[in-house]
């Protein structure tokens, strides 16, 4: 029973993982690319806030420069001094010794607390300046923005108000991050695309595993994979197992050939055996015969019968004769081609030749054999082969055709062959046995071919002497009567 194959149905009879490829590819595209994202918002997020701060940092410095330059020039610090070096005013400004004394605060007339712990003042005590960006300030529980700045002997620190002005203006600006997310959302639609024509390479290919399953690829579209090198790689992979299949049923084509081959030769060898035995028994038991009969009654048979039964067994051994010596040439013909010696051979004079040894039986017998072949027509090969061709062709006309005109020309000449035909006019045969006149021992009158002296290998005879001269040879029978080999022998 045959099972019918359908793509979507077995597609699910492979074995499908929970994920498909196209979905893990994605999900791992978006890790990575959302990790960037994010590592890059951070990255760029702080690097802002820091820039805003170092500015802020900066600005609150330069006016830490100015009031110690006019500490320095021995002038008070008071609200109008700071007025006129621009000082805002929510500026917070302290003056603090080395010891962590406030000696002067805008928001305290007097601050008892010891401020030699603050980390912008110590900062600014070891390292010349330093800042705190946001702490609650112990005189009135108020976030500020701390900047000092060491000067001689005095530290001067000024602060900000951390409301929500100074926390916007330090803020990162939003439109980076808005180009960071919207980068990332772009990455996932093309990694969207990307991992779909993945999945559907892989996918395609899970169905070309499924129809080589079931062995129905010979039709298999391989334009359905998508034009990149994945596509490029998935079809060489499908057109590597059309070649293996191709190659593979070649091979196993090969060998029932061969299989084929030796089972027919076998049979041939099995089928020329019991032909040879056979052909053979019936002139043994003729000879035998006539032999016993003269032995056992040689005083009392007439000199007559005598002869009769000599002339049988001479008749009977130039049959075993003749069978022998074509067994033998048609053995050469077919096993041993190489041994077989060839030369330059003018096959005008070997026609001519065979035509008069016809030429001995008796006028009312006799053949009347029609030439027309061109003078000296010479073709590379064996002389006693192209012999044995005409020689048979002419035999078969005179024993079995029954009638008395033949017919030799030359139909065609190529650049390769010369192409022959040998007709007679005689009675032909039927279409049923037309196609098997050349097999070995093969008689068209069993009884009529024996009588004649036959040995049946005359016509496979020409075939393989035709074979060997690298031609071919047909046989048709005549419209007018009678039949017509078509042969050629290679220049």
């Amino acid at each position: 029973m045959e099972t019918e194959f359908s793509p979507n149905k077995d597609l699910a009879m492979v074995s499908k993982p929970k994920v498909s490829v196209h979905t893990r590819i994605f999900l791992l595209i978006m890790f990575f690319t959302w990790s960037m994202a994010l590592v890059f918002f951070a990255l760029q997020y702080s690097r802002e806030v820091d820039f805003k701060t170092e500015v802020l940092d900066s600005r609150l410095q330069m006016q830490n420069m100015r009031i110690l330059a006019s500490l320095g020039e021995g002038k008070q610090i008071t609200p109008q001094l700071l007025k006129q070096i621009g000082a805002d005013d929510s500026l917070r400004v302290s003056v603090i010794n080395f010891n962590g004394d406030v000696i002067y605060d805008t928001n305290a007339s007097q601050v008892k607390e010891n401020h030699l712990s603050r980390a912008e003042v110590a900062e600014a005590i070891a390292h010349g300046h330093g800042f705190t960006k946001r702490r609650v300030s112990s005189t009135n529980a108020r976030q500020y923005f701390y900047s000092a700045t060491r000067g001689d002997g005095v530290v001067v620190r000024t602060a900000l108000p951390y409301n929500h002005t100074l926390a916007d203006t330090l803020k990162a600006d939003p439109v980076n991050s808005y180009l960071i997310f919207g980068i990332a959302l772009l990455m996932t639609v093309l990694a969207w695309l990307a991992a779909y024509r993945v999945g559907r390479s892989v996918k395609n290919l899970r169905r070309f595993a499924a129809a080589a399953e079931y062995d129905d690829i010979d039709d298999y579209d391989t334009r359905q994979f998508p034009n990149d090198e994945l596509g490029e790689i998935s079809g060489h992979v499908i057109n590597l197992y059309k070649n293996l299949k191709a190659t593979s049923e070649q091979r196993d084509k090969n060998l029932r050939a061969a299989m084929f081959e030796q089972s027919e030769k076998n049979r041939i060898k099995h089928q020329l055996t019991n032909n040879i035995s056979h052909e053979i028994k019936t002139p043994v038991h003729v000879i035998q015969a006539c032999l016993e009969t003269l032995e056992n009654n040689s005083e009392t048979l007439p000199a007559e019968t005598k002869k009769q039964l000599i002339d049988t067994s001479y008749e009977n051994v130039k049959r075993l004769a003749a069978l022998l010596a074509d067994l033998s040439l048609i053995t050469r013909i077919s096993e041993a081609p190489h041994k077989i010696e060839s030369a330059s051979v003018d096959v005008t004079e070997i026609i001519h030749k065979v035509a008069d040894e016809m030429k001995v039986f008796p006028p009312e017998k006799q053949l009347r054999i029609h030439i027309d072949v061109p003078e000296q027509l010479t073709v590379k090969g064996n002389a006693s082969l192209i012999e044995s061709i005409f020689r048979n062709l002419m035999v078969n006309a005179f024993n079995y055709s029954g009638g008395r005109d033949v017919n030799v020309s030359l139909k065609d000449s190529t650049p390769d062959y010369y192409v022959f035909t040998f007709a007679d006019n005689g009675v032909g045969v039927d279409e049923e046995h037309i196609n098997r006149l050349f097999e070995r021992f093969y008689r068209v009158d069993t009884g009529r071919s024996r009588a004649l002296g036959g040995t049946g290998l005359g016509l496979a005879i020409v075939k393989n002497a035709v074979a060997f001269h690298q031609g071919t040879i047909s046989v048709r029978n005549r419209k007018g009567g009678g039949l017509e080999f078509e042969f050629s022998l290679a220049k």
